[in-house]
């Protein structure tokens, strides 16, 4: 149970730095919300920053046993959310940034916007979601009491590396006065109990039979955190997300953790934890986990069950996960992910091979050019296991972009897709694209490409041959 100690870092004067620190940030937050009120999410906090780069340390009234920080490489905006959701539905008071801007100015944002002009918090919680790199500096800054830890795995190669240097980030939050929950079926997450005062475990009953691991012969088992030999999955229910064992030293998920997702009913849309019944508001597995977080944490805090039953049935999760457009009689269902991350791929992917109708598969892995250096990655494609959707049914495969559409075909190839379903498409033309999709004969189609290609091809969808 999580429980007030009172207002760990109170402060009986702030100087007058941090002040005029936030006094600009407090200005710089009013013109954004007058200007752009939908944007403006880091530009307050960066101001801020400049005046006082320690800025982050000035606020006071904030209890760090009520502050909560979700870090992770996935469903980090997706559980804060749920939770920050959750604890204002049974009635508290929060702090958060909930428009997913999580480095430094996104948290000073948050915190002046929520503040008094002396800079004290106005909640009683403050709950954060924190960029995985960014989380040494902001927690050395507050020290939170309770660190949620999605999991830890391939994302964005050319700032993270290697999911280990992540891992290493990490471990310095953790420590003898830290609550952690980790996720029990992810090792490296698990892996962080270790020099915790407490760990809680969350995690879901396997959704598919022991021995349904990844039969792909490119998938590979992942290392052991703790002593690098490889691991044994017993099952998969996300990629490189399941019951494991280490062979070696022993680490492996817990037979029962703390807080375990069971009974999912994917067509009623509802599963069970701890003997309660659930509303399950979206129904891809990898939400299960987010669900089994946010639960154990509102859980922890005394939140009744009650409560989070009315948060869930009432929940939106943040756009552009899940949309479609019409071409035609056809449906173009978007499936994001992010082309930096194989897990998410492959979440995306398994939901296409969950649907058996006859259907169009359309990919447009490109360049990846969020920020300097871009690069092409087609590696992340063998870390994905293709055979599920090879099996679905698919009429026709449509490969398109400027830079690995060729790779994305081989990487079908292997999967043991017909060379003659798939086409070739080296560009990434719209117009060109949805010309294509037209001439197929199935009215389901499946998009996995970036938002804003997904974006560009419905607005060409308007209309589309008509005139």
């Amino acid at each position: 149970m999580i429980k007030s100690r009172g207002m760990a870092n109170a402060r009986k004067k702030q100087n007058p730095r941090f002040l005029l620190a936030l006094l600009a940030g407090k200005a710089c937050a009013a013109l954004a919300g007058r200007l752009a009120p939908k944007k403006g999410s880091n530009i307050s906090g960066e101001v801020a920053l400049k005046f006082d780069p320690g800025f982050l340390r000035g606020f006071s009234g904030i209890d760090l046993e009520k502050t909560v920080f979700i870090t992770g490489t996935n469903g980090k905006s997706t559980t804060n959310n749920l939770l920050v959701h959750i604890f204002r539905t049974a009635g508290r008071s929060v702090c958060s940034n909930l428009e997913g801007a999580n480095m430094k100015p996104g948290a000073a944002t948050a915190l002046l916007k929520r503040s008094t002009a002396g800079g004290r918090l106005k909640d009683e919680w403050l709950i954060l979601e924190v960029d995985e790199r960014s989380l040494p500096l902001i927690h050395e800054a507050i020290p939170a009491k309770h660190l949620c830890v999605t999991n830890v795995q391939k994302d964005q190669v050319q700032r993270n590396g290697d999911p280990d240097y992540i891992l290493r980030k990490i471990r310095p939050a953790v420590g003898p006065g830290t609550t952690v929950y980790v996720n029990n079926e992810e090792p490296r997450s698990k892996s962080l109990e270790r020099g915790s005062g407490r760990a809680v475990r969350f995690g879901v009953d396997p959704l598919a039979p022991a021995g349904g691991g990844q039969p792909d012969p490119y998938a590979v088992t992942m290392p052991c955190p703790l002593c690098g030999d490889a691991l044994d999955f017993a099952s998969y229910n996300l990629a490189n997300v399941g019951r494991f064992t280490c062979p070696s030293c022993g680490f492996a998920s817990e037979a029962l953790a703390d807080y375990v997702i069971q009974n999912v009913d994917a067509s009623a849309r509802v599963f069970s934890l701890g003997g309660e019944a659930y509303p399950m508001p979206y129904q891809a597995p990898h939400f299960l986990y987010n669900y089994a977080l946010a639960i154990a944490v509102a859980l922890e805090a005394g939140i009744a069950p009650a409560d989070v039953r009315r948060a869930l049935e009432t929940f939106t999760n943040i756009g552009g996960r899940f949309e479609s457009f019409a071409l035609g009689a056809k449906t173009v269902s978007y499936v994001r992910m992010k082309q930096e991350n194989p897990e998410t791929l492959q979440s995306a992917l398994n939901v296409i091979a969950a649907d058996s109708r006859e259907k169009v598969f359309l990919v447009g892995l490109d360049a990846v050019r969020d920020f300097v250096p871009h690069y092409s990655n087609t590696f992340y494609a063998f870390d994905c296991d293709f055979s599920g959707v090879a099996a679905s049914g698919v009429e026709k495969y449509i490969c398109f972009g400027d830079t690995v559409c060729y790779d994305t075909a081989n990487r079908l190839r292997y999967a043991g897709v017909p060379e003659g379903r798939i086409e070739v498409l080296g560009s990434g033309d719209e117009g060109e694209v949805l010309r294509l999709v037209a001439g197929c004969r199935a009215e389901a189609v499946y998009l996995i490409t970036w938002l804003k290609k997904f974006e560009k091809l419905r607005e060409k969808a308007v209309g589309y041959g008509k005139g």
